[in-house]
């Protein structure tokens, strides 16, 4: 039986699971009448900074609840992406980088991803920005995710236009109550979480403790030393609350937390130059250049169709070596801390004051080989980052008809000393580390304003902006080849201002259903590109002639209409959205080759932008419990997003077959007498990269009394019970860049748990990734620096050669997903 046999199997199913259901059972009704049966739970949100349910909301949202996460087994970001129609991110580099994008960190809602660069979605806890890397944080902690799609710059700011993620943390109030996690499973996987919360002066102090530990060993043997620790991560954290109410206007909440995370390789491998089956080099015509193949045409080689992740077999990652020098492969600590200070009047008008302090620090170590050697090609490099953030708000009372609230926002991130880790042999000495400090940084400060105002009794229009300045600073961070910090120099700022505006209609066709149109708009910041320290001259030079120093800030008008309704049971509940995207100035990355000045060769990647792209989609998400033993949970996500016009002169390489460039200018104005294949690296009419254009998930529960295993519809509720749990995501293919010539394949990720619950214990055992599916998490476009190449190019000479540029063949990595493991898990609350 195939895997793909397996998934529609299990999703028929599921369908006929939820059709009986639906049909209210009627073999099941004689004993059981649709009104025992207990209405599913209306969620309250705080999308729009204050409490409202999800119904209410004119926004396209999903609400995953702490049950949830317990239910599910949710155990980080990625796995809330697999429950939530619309929003993809996959973990291609492990848990590397320190959140300023990558591919270790590509969020992509409704389509719009990106590849280098900030993520074009936002990630909050309790509505405080998180700058740095999101990837390990937590959710033992977390009483609700809330996923917002589609742009949220007019209240949440900076690097929303696409979406916002929200993680709400547990209020300590007079209850004592607690839990402790504890699970164990294959690969040397354990962890052990918990929290204990109550009050420390009854009604007015209350206060809550929380940490986890977690160890995952590896689930692939490494080849380059026979252990099982390719994937190998540590976590560990602590973290506590205060909440203090003085009187019952007041409220003051403090939080703070610390965490360590410690990893080794991750599971990623490189395609092979060799490999490559479309547009490759022409090496046949022109003789070698001591040793080095000469083409006739620019194409560095391609690969087409569908990339596979490779067998174990071919998994390797120099940790060794790493770790030899002192370092990790990834080591990671942060603390955070926010004051939130809210006072109400007795005529029900609330000030609210939040304030966030944050410190990271960032050690990567890469092995760029990922082949079993003594002498791997590493880069091991550090970074610190702090930022500080100040929000101000003042809500007028929510139960007029006229309501809404004003507030002024101030952040800054400034990036600390850094160091590099010198990793080639010779001189300097291998393994020195060189200090530098870097001056980068953001400056933004926001005015803000959101209104409601009531129609009629059920029309209700909101309106909100916010005005924004963001002034990016730039420095060129040489490390100098010095143990002495180095100094930053050549600083550069720029400011871009924006007005964000969106406006929403809702109307409300009766207590249970309501319809909603909304407009917005949404920009990121643009920036500045760094220049290589280390390049020769003349292509510096080549760089600044082709406007490589800085990128445009992106920017996206959204429209959107949904609706939202609940059965008058209160058994199912049932929301919808279409929306369309008019994106420009999208930002992605382009590869250029230059010489160092010790006379190697390398690449760098810039940010540039795009002309301009179009999003067309829907989000369709159902649940219900048709009879108390049995729930579900189903969502679809349909997003065609593609260019409508950029020009990618990578592309034209690629389709390139006389060796000559389509343009002699960088705006692509003036054309190429000399060029016979005419200009072909327009992309208009190819899909946005590194989205998939189809989500689809199923998730049900089943339970029923031990004691009545024989008679699950007419079983009394009992004190002990049994339950299954499946969940299933499918998301298909992702092209690999705007080329849409290489792609990922459609993934399928099915999830069980099963075992006994009480009110206060439960037992589960559980299997991850059912059909073992390793399509891969990303692919990413690279080159083979085992195999230069020489192309033509009038403009960029060689320096020993004219009319040709030295380059490499194409090449590319790819990040394997983890295998299926088994485990149990034990919950005890009090």
């Amino acid at each position: 039986m195939t895997r793909k046999s397996i998934v529609r199997g299990s999703a028929a199913a599921t369908a006929l699971l939820i059709a009986g259901g639906t049909a209210d059972l009627g073999w099941a009704q004689d004993d059981q009448d649709s009104e025992d049966v207990e209405p599913m739970e209306r969620i309250t949100v705080t999308a729009r900074k204050t409490e409202e349910t999800a119904f209410e909301v004119p926004i396209s949202l999903t609400a995953i609840t702490e049950q949830t996460i317990q239910d599910s087994g949710l155990d980080n970001i990625s796995d809330v992406a697999l429950q939530t129609p619309g929003f993809s991110f996959r973990q291609g580099f492990g848990r590397t980088g320190g959140g300023q994008g990558g591919a270790s960190v590509r969020p992509s809602i409704r389509g719009q991803s990106n590849i280098l660069g900030g993520p074009n979605a936002a990630f909050f806890v309790d509505g405080i920005f998180v700058s740095g890397n999101i990837t390990s944080y937590q959710l033992d902690n977390v009483q609700q995710i809330e996923v917002l799609r589609g742009p949220q710059s007019a209240l949440f700011g900076r690097q929303t236009f696409s979406g916002a993620i929200n993680f709400i943390t547990r209020k300590p109030d007079n209850e004592f109550r607690g839990r402790l996690n504890l699970t164990a499973a294959q690969y040397n996987h354990y962890e052990a979480s918990g929290y204990v919360s109550g009050p420390i002066v009854e009604d007015k102090l209350f206060g809550e403790i929380n940490a986890r530990y977690y160890n995952f060993g590896g689930d692939y043997i490494n080849q380059d030393n026979g252990k099982r620790d390719i994937n190998g991560q540590m976590s560990w954290n602590i973290g506590g609350k205060l909440r203090f109410t003085p009187n019952e206007n007041l409220e003051i909440i403090a939080n703070a937390a610390y965490s360590e995370d410690q990893d080794k390789g991750y599971a990623t491998a490189l395609l092979g130059s060799q490999n490559l089956n479309c547009f490759e080099p022409v090496t046949d015509v022109l003789p070698p250049f001591f040793g080095i193949p000469r083409s006739t045409t620019r194409s560095r080689g391609y690969f087409c169709g569908e990339v596979e992740s490779p067998p174990e077999d071919q998994l390797a990652f120099n940790i060794d070596e790493i770790e030899a020098l002192g370092f990790h492969g990834l080591a990671r600590e942060y603390f955070r801390s926010d004051v939130r200070i809210e006072y109400t009047t007795d005529s029900d008008w609330v000030f609210t004051s939040i304030s966030a302090y944050n410190v990271s620090e960032n050690q990567n170590g890469f092995d760029n080989s990922l082949v079993p050697t003594d002498e791997p090609l590493l880069t091991i490099n550090g970074s610190k980052v702090k930022d500080f953030s100040q929000e101000l708000r003042v809500t007028s009372p929510q139960d007029k008809r006229l309501r809404g609230f004003a507030g002024f926002y101030y952040y800054r991130e400034k990036d600390g000393e850094g160091f590099n880790v010198e990793t080639d042999m010779g001189e300097p000495e291998f393994g020195s580390i060189f200090r530098f400090d870097s001056g980068d940084g953001v400056r933004n400060w926001a005015f803000f304003v959101h209104g409601e105002f009531d129609i009629t009794e059920r029309l209700t229009l909101t309106a909100e902006g916010r005005y924004q300045e963001d002034k990016i600073i730039a420095t060129d961070d040489d490390d100098g080849e010095t143990t002495e910090v180095t100094p930053f120099t050549n600083e550069r700022t720029a400011t871009f201002s924006s007005f964000l505006p969106r406006f929403s209609l809702k109307f409300q066709v009766n207590e249970n259903f309501n319809v909603y149109g909304s407009v917005a708009r949404g920009n990121k910041p643009g920036g500045f590109n760094d220049l290589p320290s280390d390049a020769m001259e003349a292509d510096l030079e080549f760089f600044r002639m082709r406007g490589f120093e800085t990128f445009d800030e992106e920017k996206v008008w959204s429209y959107e209409i949904g609706a939202k309704g609940v059965s008058d049971d209160g058994r199912f509940n049932a929301s919808g959205a279409l929306f369309y995207l008019d994106w420009t100035s999208q930002q992605l990355t382009q590869s250029e080759p230059y010489e160092r000045t010790n006379g190697t060769f390398t690449t760098v990647p810039f940010l540039v932008n795009a002309g301009a792209s179009e999003i067309k989609g829907l989000e369709l998400e159902v649940a219900g419990r048709p009879v108390d033993w049995f729930d579900f949970r189903v969502t679809y996500a349909y997003v065609d997003g593609e260019f409508t016009d950029f020009y990618d002169t990578n592309t034209e390489e690629i389709l390139d077959t006389d060796g000559e460039p389509s343009f002699l200018d960088t705006e692509q104005q003036v054309p190429n007498p000399a060029d016979v294949d005419g200009p072909n690296g327009q992309v208009a009419g190819n899909k946005l990269a590194q989205t998939p254009t189809h989500q689809f998930t199923i998730s049900n529960t089943l339970r029923f009394p031990l004691g009545n295993i024989g008679n699950w519809a007419n079983a009394d509720s009992g004190d002990v019970n049994w339950f299954l749990r499946s969940d299933m995501s499918i998301e298909s293919k992702r092209f690999v860049q705007v080329h849409n010539l290489a792609h990922t394949g459609d993934s399928y990720n099915w999830n069980l748990r099963t075992g006994i619950e009480t009110d206060s214990w439960t037992l589960t055992f559980f299997v991850n990734n059912v059909l073992e599916d390793r399509t891969p998490l990303v692919v990413t476009r690279l080159v083979d620096f085992n195999r230069p190449l020489l192309i033509p190019d009038p403009v960029r000479s060689f320096i020993f050669l004219p009319n040709a540029r030295f380059t490499f063949f194409r090449d590319f990595t790819i990040g394997v997903p983890r295998q299926r493991q088994f485990g149990a898990t034990l919950n005890l609350k009090f």
